[in-house]
Formats: C-alpha cells, sequence, structure tokens
C-alpha cells in the first residue's frame, strides 16, 4: 500500500486536492475517477497510515486515533442497524471528519467492496487499523448476516480497550509530569544559576566544601558537553527503537516489564483482561476455540504473554482442556485457570471469560491506584532531595565564610 496526494476536478471543474491509499498509481486514478474526478496531478508520499518504520520520526504524519476507530465502529453499526446500504454507508462514513487520512483508508474500502471483496477482507489492507480481531468479528458478521451487532459489540469491546489504556495512562502521567518539570528546573540550575555561584566562589579564594565542588564540576561538564549530551540521548532513543522493533528484543524486554513490581502486576493483568475478553467476545460469536485464541493471544501487548497463548492453543489442539494448558503455562493465576475450568465443565466458558475480564479490570483499577499513591510522593521527595542538595552545595561556601568573618 502506497499514500498519494492527488489533485483533480470534479465533474463542476472545481479543482479538489486530498490524499488517497493504493497499491499502485494507476489504481489511485482509477478509484478517483470513479467518484468523478480527473485527475491533474498525482505524487507518491511515503505510507505513514499503514507503515511503521523505527526511522519514521515525523512528528506531522496523519494518525488514525483509537477514538476515531471507535467512533466509526458505533456509526458504522448504526448505519447498518438503520438498514443503509453498506456502500452508502461507507459513503457516509467516509465524508466524516477532517482527518484526510482516515478519509483515504475508507475510500479504499468502499473501492474494495463496491469490486466484490467482502467488507473483512478489505479491511485486511489496513492491518494497523483494524486488528485481526476486528476483523474475525466483521468476518463473522458477515457470515452471520449480523453485521450490525457484530460492530455493535465491537464498539463496546473497543470503548472498553480504551477505557482501561486510560487508566494505565493516568496511573503514569502525573508522575510522568512531575519528573519532567524536574528535571527542567535541575537542568535550569546548573546551566544558568550555578555558574553565577562559580565566579564569586572564584572571588574568596577559598577551597569549596567537597559538595559543592561535586555540583560545580556537574555544572561544567554538562555545559562544555551538552551537545554531546543531547545527541547520545538521542542516539539511545533512536537505537532503543530499532532494538525493540525485533522480536528477540522485544521478546526479553517484555519478559522483564513483567516482572517488574507492581509495574508487572499491571501489565500482566492488563494482558489478562485483553486476553479474556477477547476470546469471550469471539467464543461467544460461535468463532472455534483455536482460531479464537490465535486472535485472542495477539491482543494482549506481550510477547511473552502471546507466546504462552500460542503453546496453550498447540495443547488445546492436542485435546488438553484449555484450563489444564493455561495452569502448566505459569502465565495466569489460579483463579483464571479455575474459573475457565467452571466454564467448560458448565458450557459458559463465554460468560466465565467475560466475568474473569471485569474481575482482572476492577484489580487493574486497585493496582493503579496503589502504584499513583506510592509514585507520586517518591517521585516528589526524590526530586525535591535532588533540587535541595543543589541549593544547599551553593550555600555551604557562603555560610563559611560568614563563620569565618564573625
Amino acid at each position: 500500500m502506497a499514500l498519494f496526494q492527488y489533485m483533480a476536478k470534479n465533474l463542476e471543474g472545481q479543482s479538489i486536492q486530498g490524499e488517497i491509499v493504493a497499491t499502485s498509481s494507476q489504481e489511485a486514478i482509477q478509484l478517483l475517477r470513479r467518484q468523478d474526478m480527473l485527475v491533474t496531478r498525482l505524487t507518491e508520499k511515503m505510507d505513514e497510515v499503514l507503515e511503521a518504520s523505527p526511522w519514521n520520526f515525523s512528528w506531522r504524519k496523519p494518525r488514525i486515533t483509537n477514538k476515531e476507530l471507535v467512533l466509526f465502529t458505533h456509526q458504522f453499526a448504526t448505519l447498518i442497524r438503520a438498514g443503509v446500504p453498506l456502500l452508502e454507508c461507507l459513503d457516509i462514513l467516509g465524508t466524516e471528519g477532517d482527518n484526510q487520512a482516515w478519509q483515504s483508508v475508507v475510500s479504499h474500502i468502499r473501492a474494495e467492496v463496491e469490486q466484490g471483496t467482502p467488507l473483512a477482507q478489505s479491511l485486511g489492507h489496513f492491518p494497523r487499523i483494524f486488528h485481526e480481531f476486528y476483523r474475525r468479528m466483521v468476518e463473522v458478521g458477515e457470515a452471520t448476516g449480523r453485521l450490525d451487532e457484530s460492530l455493535a459489540q465491537l464498539a463496546v469491546y473497543l470503548d472498553k480497550q480504551a477505557q482501561l489504556r486510560a487508566k494505565i495512562l493516568s496511573a503514569l502521567a502525573y508522575p510522568a509530569l512531575l519528573v519532567t518539570v524536574a528535571m527542567t528546573v535541575f537542568v535550569f540550575l546548573l546551566i544558568w544559576v550555578v555558574p553565577l555561584f562559580s565566579g564569586l566562589f572564584q572571588e574568596f579564594g577559598e577551597s569549596l566544601p567537597w559538595l559543592t565542588q561535586m555540583v560545580l564540576d556537574l555544572s561544567d561538564g554538562l555545559r562544555r558537553h551538552a551537545l554531546a549530551l543531547v545527541s547520545l540521548l538521542g542516539i539511545l532513543l533512536l537505537g532503543s527503537r530499532i532494538i525493540l522493533a525485533h522480536a528477540k528484543s522485544r521478546h526479553i524486554f517484555d519478559g522483564v516489564l513483567l516482572r517488574l513490581p507492581l509495574i508487572g502486576t499491571i501489565f500482566r493483568k492488563s494482558a489478562i483482561v485483553r486476553f479474556s475478553r477477547t476470546l469471550g467476545f469471539l467464543v461467544r460469536r460461535g468463532v472455534p476455540l483455536l482460531s479464537g485464541l490465535s486472535v485472542a493471544a495477539t491482543v494482549t501487548g506481550n510477547s511473552v504473554m502471546e507466546q504462552s497463548i500460542i503453546k496453550v492453543a498447540t495443547d488445546v489442539q492436542e485435546g488438553q482442556p484449555l484450563s489444564e494448558t493455561l495452569r502448566a503455562s505459569d502465565m495466569f493465576p489460579p483463579m483464571v485457570t479455575q474459573m475457565i475450568k467452571v466454564g467448560e465443565s458448565t458450557g459458559s466458558l463465554d460468560t466465565m471469560l467475560e466475568k474473569i475480564a471485569d474481575l482482572f479490570e476492577q484489580e487493574v483499577d486497585g493496582v493503579v491506584a496503589t502504584l499513583t499513591s506510592v509514585l507520586e510522593p517518591s517521585v516528589i521527595v526524590v526530586v525535591g532531595s535532588g533540587i535541595a542538595l543543589v541549593v544547599v552545595a551553593m550555600y555551604l561556601p557562603i555560610f563559611s565564610i560568614g563563620s569565618i568573618i564573625g
């Protein structure tokens, strides 16, 4: 897939410019012709909608947010339920909002559907936007003739996932803001304030306390090597992004993440929530358990959990009960495996999985609250101590000279 910028004229002769997603320039021209537009200029851009590269740091690249996807799904379900034909639904949805990238995506999907391609398959051209779970639910809806119900359930699912993500981010946002502000103040003191004291101390001609000398040396080194330090930071950020793009490195990082106190608990329980809710949705819609496991594994957000669930699916395929294979994986608490065992024995696996998701979402709320209560005062104490250390270091020589004079 590629992203093209175009200039065209409509039937009234008006000039129109925009962006469209297509596999080639010829396909882009054909898609625009179907919209009764005559292309006057067409240029290819880097595909910023579909491709993610560790080298791509564009700040103005078009993005499709989770909020837009949730809104699209809600509106799509409402239109289908109201009896609006599929192509007309896509026409309406393609004109909503100001995001040209989103409009281009919907335009491409509409063109595919118009050619006879199933909707789920058309969504498959945009895997970074429409996850495999999303496409599978749409596929089930098309097969059963209940696309509106599938989309409505998808919208609810996406809403809950967005709420879970927001809870985690909110727990980390305030401490991150405190650290950012504090580091800014700390660097400001070292670069602009401490040098003022340095000139004053040189006039005294006395030896300085070790703490004061250490802060002065730190300030001098920071000012002398500021460019090198900023460059090093940029290299580290870029290097970490490239390294984490590789599967083995990502697997190691995800494993370490799960073992961290509190934070690891949040990510593990969040992964269980995603897994349980996704598998429950799929099983309820009649998707076979093995297919549901393969899809649910991809939404956990952690490669270690994903590989563990894939191993579980292999064991289930060999005839082992789901609850037993999950217990053997050591990735799921005993309560989860016990509840799934009850669901298997009573034939209510989908209901039990949904209960597991709700229960662990409440536990995530509790851990998030604990993390917030621990992080906030800790960050304030550490940051305040660092700034106080600089202030004390600057005033120690003044106190010493004052006592000598006195």
